[in-house]
């Protein structure tokens, strides 16, 4: 086309037809702008696709991390709230029944002391904040991410401060009473014994398991309804980035 519009523009000048002159090199001026607008379009449209391609990608990304971390929180509100029943089952053998020092001592040693670290799978957000990509996921989900990975940044503080304050308890127990079997392994060394003489360490064990028990108690508690909180802000997430894949498909 422009060639054709250059063929006539030669010819008119070669005629003294300047008029029909400019008219075609007018015309020939708007086609190269015009085919320039309409390349220009087509980059565009092609990087916003690669971008909504990337943005897509993010969202599969954070529904990855969003489940694990669904059934890694599952996981632990399981194993909390069956400590919990344990320790309850306890506390109601205390105040129904008359228990021997021995017995309570066994109830006890029976129940978990074991701590949980909790970590959550953050890397999409923290990919997407460290490399300004962030600005690709529409305010309202944005807003959302950063205040579930807050939440859970809290979370995470709060159960790490319980269980650094429940194993100095822990640490100071360990002092009194060895490791949790160790008054078993004595019953072949009556020397060793009778040497260390635990049972005068007994009633120190007992109030030692009971300071432990009582924080794990608040601190599990707590992280239960914590816990319960992060998951319905899970569910909220993954509705909002399932309504965006729903309007690219």
């Amino acid at each position: 086309m422009i060639k054709f519009f250059r063929k006539i523009r030669l010819k008119s000048l070669t005629e003294n037809k300047f008029g029909k002159y400019l008219t075609y090199a007018t015309g020939e001026i708007i086609l190269v702008v015009i085919g320039i607008l309409i390349a220009l379009q087509i980059n565009n449209w092609n990087e916003d696709q690669k971008l909504e391609a990337k943005t897509q990608n993010y969202y599969e990304q954070l529904l990855v991390d969003l489940d694990k971390d669904t059934a890694f929180i599952q996981q632990i509100i399981s194993k909390f709230e069956s400590q919990r029943k344990a320790y309850n089952s306890y506390l109601n053998k205390f105040e129904t029944s008359q228990l021997s020092l021995e017995s309570i001592y066994e109830e006890l040693l029976s129940l978990n002391t074991e701590s949980y670290a909790l970590s959550f799978n953050t890397s999409t957000i923290e990919s997407l904040q460290n490399s300004g990509e962030i600005v690709l996921i529409p305010p309202q989900l944005r807003n959302k991410l950063l205040d579930l990975k807050r939440l859970q940044q809290k979370i995470t503080l709060d159960e790490s401060l319980d269980n650094r304050a429940k194993t100095g308890v822990t640490e100071r127990l360990s002092m009194l009473m060895g490791t949790s079997n160790f008054s078993k392994r004595l019953e072949n060394q009556e020397i060793l014994k009778k040497i260390l003489n635990m049972e005068n360490n007994t009633s120190g064990i007992i109030l030692g398991l009971e300071a432990v028990q009582n924080w794990m108690d608040f601190s599990e508690r707590k992280s239960i309804q914590q816990l319960k909180i992060l998951l319905e802000e899970i569910k909220r997430v993954k509705e909002l980035i399932q309504k965006e894949q729903k309007q690219y498909d």
